[in-house]
């Protein structure tokens, strides 16, 4: 021990004599200091609008606008001007698309979005029969500045919520106006729907009329059916049996009803086949938009994959429906377009189970998969549109085709029964010859019937369903909303849910958050300059006598624990008193920087004890690695597996530990526990620096005399 203290007065006396050392010292405890104070400072708010306020980005509006509801309607205007009242980032309003292009190219400008011309109809393509999704055009300049690019990705956040918002309020506003304005001519909801109830009631009716219809047509192809039967029994009446047929006949063709359109099976087969073509437009057109982004593929996969299959699956299933249906009918040109659908979707959905996450080896192969999945798409999306095109032509001339051939029978089995007078021979072979044709036509009419009851059955339940909106408390609760105006709709859409943020830990800027890691880096630094500028071997032994190994190791290394605890008070201190950083517990976070200071010191000084020159290299390559991968800029979760895994043994890990709860709050015994850790190194590096000082001294020799003979190296 006394000739450790021996040492320590000595090193002191050297340094103390000479102004050369002293300035050394002096710039050694606070260089370091700046480094911190300064990048802390640099990093205070930037993210903030008075900070990227100032990174300028050009916006140009080229929307031509459209007309709805009688009104024009610019959306890329009022984004526009949305933009000019917004401080986050330095909007820039060029005059032309070309100007603002130039601007990011020559670094004018960081970032650049186009308004398309077509923006506002494609935006409101929505209650048009085509669904198209409007696009923005984004330049963005990465080469200018690493941080610029997260801030501009920050302003098309910014951005699309804007945009997003401007184009609900809109929409929210000119539909409530439109309903305002329909009140205002009278049209109230609950009035139309009971309307609409007793309208779906008289029909309901009405439509006993048809049955009875039905019912006595039916009545009478029976009726003809017994005539066959018993014409030979009537022989000897011929003239009233035939007067009486041809009465039975007439009226059977009069109380045939009229079936001059099948304008409703047409309309129902035209709407399926639109929204067939319509939903598989839309998946086509969500995997052509993924498929050269794999990010965004994967992203895809995950959120949006399973809702799509479910999707194609229901379009499956619908189009089968319908093509039995239809074949039923004998419809089969149509019924055969659906199959072909119902075919290409069975395809679809076997390859939409095969996409799964993809990594940069099965890409090529997914990208042939989607190539693929889009083709069969096409195909069936033009099948749609071919059925959609046919269904009117197709269903209206098979229907009255059927109809007319049945009128055509009963007319020509009158005039048989007319030109039977003259002989009962002839009519019997007629009768005989038309008895499959009236079973088929009873059978005919038997199932109009149940259709006609199936309907009425529908259009009872629709009366009631009507008649209970129209009551309804929702149906008022949905008038008085309107009644409050479109701005306040409009703004409730655009925002309908609110985020109560309640912060765990608050930090009141980004520089405090970064405190930590920046005081820990440049005390690190200070301790790796110290071991640079302050010889750590004692060069005068004799003076001393005969030195032990641990009293030459504790009697120099007295001068590096000096230097590291004026570094560590000078950088704490500075935080709280110059630079102002948040601070909730101001004695512990100086005690934190003490401790740390006193084992960065160590750590280096137990290296070039140890491994001189080589030492000192890994005391830099362990400050590289730190900085990677200490968490300190990024999260630990976000690196590299390697970084991952040596994240436990780094000091730099629980020294910013400590200190970050000091600067937003502590939990339980963790402040206790890093500091804990943190003396666990120190006891570590000791151990390190004692036991490997002579197994290296060998190897610490070769190095310095191959350094000599380059004559180049200190």
């Amino acid at each position: 021990m006394k000739k450790i203290l021996s040492i320590i007065l000595h090193d002191f006396r050297k340094v103390t004599s000479s102004v050369v050392a002293i300035v050394v010292i002096v710039a050694l405890c606070i260089i370091p200091c700046l480094y911190s104070w300064f990048n802390i400072l640099s990093n205070w708010d930037p993210y903030e609008p008075e900070a990227t306020g100032n990174i300028p980005i050009a916006v140009v509006n080229e929307d031509e606008g459209t007309d709805l509801l009688g009104l024009r309607i610019n959306i890329g205007e009022k984004v526009k001007a949305a933009l000019e009242g917004n401080d986050m980032i330095g909007w820039t309003f060029p005059d032309s698309k070309e100007e603002a292009v130039e601007g990011v190219y020559a670094g004018d400008y960081y970032a650049a979005l186009i308004v398309p011309p077509d923006f506002s109809t494609d935006t409101l393509s929505m209650i048009s029969d085509e669904l198209e999704n409007p696009e923005l055009e984004y330049y963005e300049n990465e080469k200018k500045n690493a941080v610029a690019a997260t801030i501009t990705d920050k302003a098309k956040g910014a951005l699309q919520n804007e945009i997003n918002k401007t184009v609900i309020e809109v929409i929210a506003k000119y539909v409530t106006e439109a309903a305002s304005a329909a009140q205002s001519a009278g049209l109230d909801p609950a009035d139309m729907f009971g309307d609409l109830g007793n309208t779906m009631s008289d029909l309901s009716e009405k439509l006993d009329y048809g049955t009875a219809i039905a019912e006595a047509a039916a009545g009478l192809t029976k009726s003809a059916d017994s005539l066959l039967k018993v014409s030979d029994d009537l022989i000897g009446s011929a003239q009233n049996t035939l007067s009486e047929g041809d009465k039975l006949l007439g009226s059977a063709k009069d109380s045939l009803p009229e079936i001059s359109s099948g304008q409703s099976v047409a309309e129902t087969v035209r709407e399926e086949a639109d929204m067939i073509s319509s939903d598989v437009k839309k998946l086509k057109s969500e995997l052509s938009n993924v498929r050269n982004d794999m990010k965004a593929y994967n992203k895809y996969v995950d959120k949006k994959l399973g809702a799509r299959k479910k999707l194609i699956e229901e379009i499956r299933s619908t189009a089968g429906r319908i093509s039995r249906n239809l074949s039923k009918l004998g419809l089969t040109k149509l019924s055969g377009l659906f199959g072909g659908i119902r075919d290409k979707l069975s395809d679809v959905l076997d390859k939409l189970g095969k996409l799964k996450t993809a990594t940069k080896s099965t890409w090529s192969e997914t990208q042939n998969t989607i190539d693929s999945i889009t083709g069969d798409l096409a195909s069936a999306r033009k099948k749609a549109k071919t059925a959609l095109d046919n269904a009117k032509g197709d269903l209206d001339s098979k229907i009255k085709k059927a109809a007319g051939d049945v009128r055509k029978v009963v007319s020509e089995t009158r005039k048989t029964l007319t030109d039977a007078y003259g002989g009962l021979d002839t009519l019997s072979g007629t009768l005989s010859g038309y008895e499959k044709t009236l079973s088929d036509l009873e059978k005919g009419i038997n199932e109009t019937n149940a259709s006609i009851l199936s309907m009425q059955q529908g259009l009872q339940t629709l009366s009631g369903l009507f008649t209970k909106l129209s009551e309804s408390d929702a149906l008022k609760d949905i008038n008085h909303l309107i009644s409050d105006g479109s701005d306040v709709i409009a703004e409730h859409l655009a925002s309908p849910v609110r985020m109560d943020k309640e912060e765990i830990y608050p930090v009141s800027n980004n520089g405090s958050a970064m405190a930590s890691f920046y005081t820990v880096l440049a005390q690190w630094i200070g301790a790796v300059l110290a071991a640079v500028l302050i010889r750590v071997s004692i060069k005068r032994k004799k003076q001393f006598g005969d030195l032990k190994l641990h009293e030459r190791f504790f009697g120099r290394y007295r001068l590096f624990l000096t230097v590291g605890l004026i570094q560590a008070l000078i950088v704490s201190l500075g935080d709280l008193l110059y630079v102002g950083i948040q601070c909730l517990h101001l004695v512990k976070f100086v005690l934190a920087s003490c401790i740390t200071g006193i084992v960065f010191s160590m750590i280096i000084y137990a290296l070039v004890f140890a491994l001189d020159n080589l030492g000192l290299a890994l005391g830099v390559i362990i400050l590289i690695v730190q900085v990677a991968g200490s968490g300190g800029l990024f999260p630990v979760e976000v690196l590299p597996e390697p970084f991952a895994a040596m994240y436990p043994f780094m000091p730099f890990r629980y020294a910013m530990d400590a200190m970050r709860e000091c600067v937003a709050g502590t939990y339980g015994n963790t402040y206790i526990t890093c500091l804990g850790i943190l003396g666990l190194f120190f006891v570590g590096a000791v151990i390190f620096g004692l036991l490997l000082h002579y197994p290296a001294l060998r190897i610490n020799k070769m190095i310095e005399e191959s350094k000599s003979k380059s004559d180049i190296m200190l």
